[in-house]
């Protein structure tokens, strides 16, 4: 090994027999003296020391310009939640002077207001009439005639029905009064506006309608209200005369608003709410 390659690094101190020659002094900076390049450098420690201060000044303004004039936005608002109207219930039928009937053709016992008329054959609907009256027409006019409520087997729609027809009204339900151990205790009764019926409001027909209930509007098929047994519906008839032979009576069309007098519907509730089957 050399020794004179790792020379220096054993000691720090310099020996005399170290040959070492002396640097001469470096030359003047060849862009001008020291001093002025101090200066310069000072100047430009200045103006950006000024920027950053303007910069920060501009900052903080700005910040505080946002924060008094944003207006925050409030939070989105929860949807409001419409609650679904509870089932319409039939008012109570006022105290009329009733008789209860008992058919033994299609097993079942209900009451009746005392002044109607019985028909029950065996071979046809039974059939329930009521004295003639005035009755208001959904025309507005008021004219003479008769309520029936008609009990027929299951299936056996009137032909005014046809496929389907319209709810006038939205349906209501009843409880019945003495229904039978194997009887639902409640029905809906359906105002029915049959298809040929073009005045708006006309209720051609009241149907014990069971389960199937129906908003205003709404379309009615007639497979629902054949499925019900047995068939219980209420129809208004025009009549010639006070005596009102069948033979002359015609179909009428009331207005549903008619409902909402006492002395129209009661009659009817009295019956519907009564029939219990056996």
């Amino acid at each position: 090994m050399d020794p004179e390659r790792f020379r220096g690094f054993s000691s720090p101190e310099l020996t005399p027999q170290d040959n070492f020659s002396v640097l001469p002094p470096p030359p003047p900076h060849k862009y001008g003296k020291n001093s002025q390049s101090s200066k310069t450098k000072h100047r430009g420690m200045v103006i950006s020391a000024i920027v950053i201060a303007l910069i920060i000044v501009v900052g903080l303004g700005g910040g505080y310009y946002l924060q008094k004039h944003h207006k925050s936005t409030p939070p989105p608002s929860k949807p409001k939640t419409s609650k679904i109207a509870a089932t319409p219930t039939a008012p109570a039928a006022p105290t009329i002077p009733s008789t209860s009937y008992t058919s033994v053709n299609f097993n079942t016992t209900f009451n009746y207001p005392s002044n109607w008329t019985i028909v029950d054959s065996g071979s046809a609907p039974l059939t329930v009439t009521s004295p003639t009256m005035q009755l208001k027409a959904a025309n507005g006019s008021t004219v003479l005639g008769q309520i029936v409520l008609t009990l027929a087997n299951k299936g056996t729609m009137p032909s005014a029905f046809g496929t389907q027809s319209v709810a006038v009204m939205t349906s209501q339900k009843i409880n019945f009064t003495q229904p039978s151990t194997t009887q639902a205790a409640a029905s809906y009764i359906s105002f029915v506006q049959y298809p040929t019926t073009v005045t708006l409001g006309g209720m051609d027909a009241i149907y014990l309608s069971g389960n199937y209930g129906y908003q205003k509007d709404q379309t009615i098929p007639a497979s629902n209200l054949a499925a019900v047994d047995p068939l219980v519906y209420v129809s208004f008839y025009t009549c010639a005369n006070s005596q009102c032979p069948i033979t002359s009576r015609q179909p009428l069309t009331v207005a549903s608003t008619d409902w909402n007098d006492s002395s129209f519907s009661a009659p009817i509730l009295i019956m519907l709410d009564s029939f219990a089957f056996q």
